[in-house]
């Protein structure tokens, strides 16, 4: 049998865990003394809550080799296989230590296999996703890795925060660039795809931020998410719009994880796959 094994960063819920007996390996984000070990969407708020009302900037944490190792052990011992999936490598070093790992483990390296997602949250659950259809189509495990591979390639996150101030706070803004935005209402749409985030423009204010936003959803699109982080206040206006250029999709709705959401602050934002 294949399992799947995941970092707690693609926003798996807890129902598809218990489905599919998913393994999650955590991140962890600390508050000075407070430690919030990341978990499913339903525990988002706690970290939400901490993140608006705390003075101190969070500090995340990858897994240690250990807990990926043990979490290998088990597939090893269960006589399985196994697909690990990691945040984007751009995004965190959490890749290391899973491929670290599979020289802890005997057998591991063959019946192991360790993917740089490329991308994070949604977008990672979404390649999730297709792999499980994948096995229980009865696709072999090297199938099940190419098609991930190429769904790769398909899948982007955009989104906007809304202020600088943790962007700030991280150390990716200057101080006086994150004042002068604040004060002309800058807001940067932010794209990550294939391992690569970049800022796709910088719009006044964040009613014209949102159509821009949507409008970069192709209308080919497989599946579409409207994305939310520490409950920012333009979520509606993002949905609003989204049912305006899309009134006969589902739009599926996600929370940004916390690893992520702990370096933007409140955002929206849109994820999809071609």
């Amino acid at each position: 049998m294949i399992k799947i094994i995941s970092d707690s960063t693609l926003s798996i819920t807890k129902d598809l865990i218990d489905k599919y007996d998913i393994s999650i390996v955590p991140l962890k984000i600390n508050f000075g003394d407070y430690e919030y070990v990341e978990s499913t969407p339903d525990t988002y708020q706690e970290f939400y809550d901490k993140l608006l009302s705390s003075e101190e900037y969070p500090k995340t944490t990858q897994p240690s080799v250990q807990e990926f190792a043990d979490a290998y052990q088990k597939v090893i011992d269960g006589d399985n296989e196994a697909i690990v999936f990691c945040i984007g490598s751009r995004l965190s070093g959490t890749i290391n230590g899973a491929t670290t790992a599979l020289s802890l483990v005997e057998g591991a390296s063959d019946r192991i296999s360790v993917i740089d997602t490329q991308s994070c949250s949604q977008m990672g659950l979404e390649l999730v996703l297709n792999a499980i259809a994948d096995i229980e189509k009865g696709l072999q495990r090297e199938e099940i890795v190419n098609n991930i591979l190429d769904n790769i390639k398909k899948v982007e996150i955009c989104f906007c925060p809304d202020n600088l101030e943790y962007l700030r706070r991280g150390g990716r803004l200057g101080k006086v660039s994150a004042v002068i935005g604040e004060i002309l209402k800058i807001k940067p749409i932010l794209s990550f795809r294939e391992n690569t985030l970049t800022c796709v423009r910088k719009v006044l204010g964040i009613t014209k931020s949102i159509p821009i936003l949507v409008n970069r959803i192709p209308e080919t699109a497989r599946k579409i998410y409207a994305c939310c982080a520490a409950g920012s206040k333009y979520f509606d206006m993002l949905k609003e719009k989204l049912k305006e250029r899309f009134p006969n999709r589902n739009i599926l709705e996600g929370l940004i994880c916390p690893v992520v959401t702990s370096h933007v602050g409140p955002a929206v934002g849109v994820a999809w796959m071609e």
